[in-house]
């Protein structure tokens, strides 16, 4: 028996013991009953948190759930909701979470931990929760709106606002569900005053996201962010052009413009016009997803909250894989075939402030442009924004952990590509996978488990994961066999952050 399976089963054994909770819970808008595992997790899904986003509720703060009486059955999930993806569900109609607790008690205070998927704010990308269940914690996940349905802003929109404001609706839908969390969990015997919110890819890029907002302040208590997807291309600003993308607004706009030109609408009741819109229709407008500045939700952009050290003061884990950019680099038509093109492919991306940024992403020699392109698109989409919340938390003196992991069971002997990691975080690897990969993914669900528990990932019988500072900047490095690194990319990461911050204008 290797020592990475003993320390599991030294680990197990603070596992609980399962009974049933007592049956029908009593939420805050009426009973419900759910289903038992045969593990002896109890899982309640589809569970409203909101009313549906529908008609004139399209394109507006959650409201809040319409009461039921009687005891409803929540023994299936809800639809997903719309994205760019075929599912077997999917509708406007999306708001809906899930819960697996393995409480015995409602009186149980046991830490929570709330997902909210990646899938590029488009589509979604999730497994189910009850190995989190298993291993002592209750998992909620949580649907929220996508596309245009989440992220479109537009002029009339923001003038119907009592905030002056539209888009980020998807950012609203985490927020009502973490209200309904603080409002509900003690039901499953989860205790609303330890919540961990954790996400990946723009499950990330959310966790980033509400870090920033002070309107999520003392809905979590610890984040955890996986490949944080924050970059140029996926932050404007409400009302003008932010020096990388076009006002949202504006994209808005033109977006149903093009629309309304092509089904051949006048636009002359423009909203009612835009709600009466079918759910493919909205679907096909040519918008980008973005974070939107707006002055209520967000009044700067995150890294500069980040950079003031002005976001929500809770504990940190935040990491990344060694081959994000694999997948992409794979699907691009225009991977460089020489250094002269990919001096100028940086050139066309970073401007003519991006020149000492630029050559540190260019190959010395043509055998190498293939890895150097992945490092690039690895650090500019994810990379650097996983380590810029590992740097403001250590510098806010947050308790602050980094990882880097670096498995990747298909091909050992290459990098990990990007969503690689979290069907090991979620303990959910099919039996075709090697003992050692299992014994990987046990270690990683108890690490966020413990991290949900007590802010620190260390617990007895696990692998000791030293605390991120700014001298050494050390990671644990999550392999088949555990170990620690620093420095990270550091150069490159730096430089990136560099010329980020001039092009915002802060202060170095």
């Amino acid at each position: 028996m290797n020592n990475l399976r003993i320390i599991l089963l030294v680990f197990a054994f603070n596992s609980p013991v399962f009974a049933d909770l007592e049956q029908p819970i009593q939420l805050d808008a009426g009973q419900i009953t759910g289903t038992s595992m045969e593990s002896g997790v109890q899982a309640f899904l589809g569970i409203p948190f909101a009313s549906p986003p529908v008609g004139d509720l399209r394109w507006r703060e959650p409201q809040p759930v319409i009461p039921w009486a009687g005891v409803k059955v929540m023994d299936r999930k809800g639809p997903d909701c719309m994205q760019s993806r075929n599912t077997n569900l999917m509708s406007e109609d999306c708001l809906y979470l899930n819960v697996w607790t393995g409480a015995q008690s409602s009186a149980d205070k046991l830490p929570v931990l709330v997902w909210i998927h990646g899938g590029g704010w488009r589509f979604k990308a999730t497994y189910d929760g009850d190995a989190f269940a298993d291993n002592g914690a209750i998992l909620v996940s949580v649907n929220y709106r996508m596309n245009a349905f989440g992220w479109m802003a537009h002029p009339a929109l923001s003038e119907e606002s009592e905030n002056g404001v539209s888009g980020n609706y998807g950012v609203l839908d985490h927020l009502a569900a973490l209200e309904w969390v603080q409002n509900n969990i003690e039901q499953f015997g989860g205790d609303k005053d330890n919540v961990t919110i954790f996400g990946e890819s723009a499950g990330g890029g959310s966790m980033y996201s509400l870090l920033a907002t002070s309107k999520a302040e003392g809905l979590f208590h610890k984040v955890i962010s996986e490949s944080t997807w924050i970059n140029p291309d996926n932050v404007s600003d409400l009302k003008s052009h932010n020096g990388f993308m076009e006002s949202a607004e504006k994209m808005g706009s033109n977006a149903v413009a093009s629309k309304f030109q092509e089904l051949g609408i006048d636009g002359g009741n423009l909203l009612d016009e835009m709600r009466l819109l079918s759910a493919d229709e909205v679907m096909q407008l040519r918008v980008p997803v973005s974070l939107i500045v707006d002055g209520w939700l967000y009044d700067k952009p995150p890294i500069q909250t980040f950079h003031e050290g002005s976001q929500i003061k809770v504990p940190i884990m935040s990491g990344y894989n060694n081959g994000e950019g694999l997948g992409y680099v794979s699907r691009q038509q225009n991977v460089p075939k020489t250094i002269a093109q990919q001096r100028e492919k940086r050139a066309a991306r970073l401007g003519d402030s991006g020149g000492e940024l630029s050559e540190l992403y260019v190959a010395d020699n043509e055998e190498n442009l293939v890895d150097v392109e992945i490092d690039f698109i690895s650090d500019e989409m994810f990379v650097r924004a996983s380590r810029e919340l590992a740097l403001a938390g250590v510098r806010a003196n947050q308790d602050t952990f980094l990882y880097v992991f670096g498995r990747n069971a298909q091909d050992p002997e290459n990098l990990a590509p990007h969503y690689a990691e979290v069907k090991y975080v979620f303990n959910k690897l099919e039996n075709t996978f090697s003992k050692e990969d299992q014994d990987l993914a046990e270690l990683m669900n108890s690490y966020w488990v413990q991290f949900a528990r007590t802010g620190n990932p260390n617990g007895d019988g696990l692998p000791y994961w030293p605390e991120f500072d700014l001298e050494s900047q050390t990671h644990q490095f999550l392999d088949i066999n555990i170990s620690q690194g620093t420095l990270d990319r550091k150069e490159r990461l730096d430089a990136m952050d560099t010329y980020l911050r001039a092009r915002y204008g802060l202060v170095q």
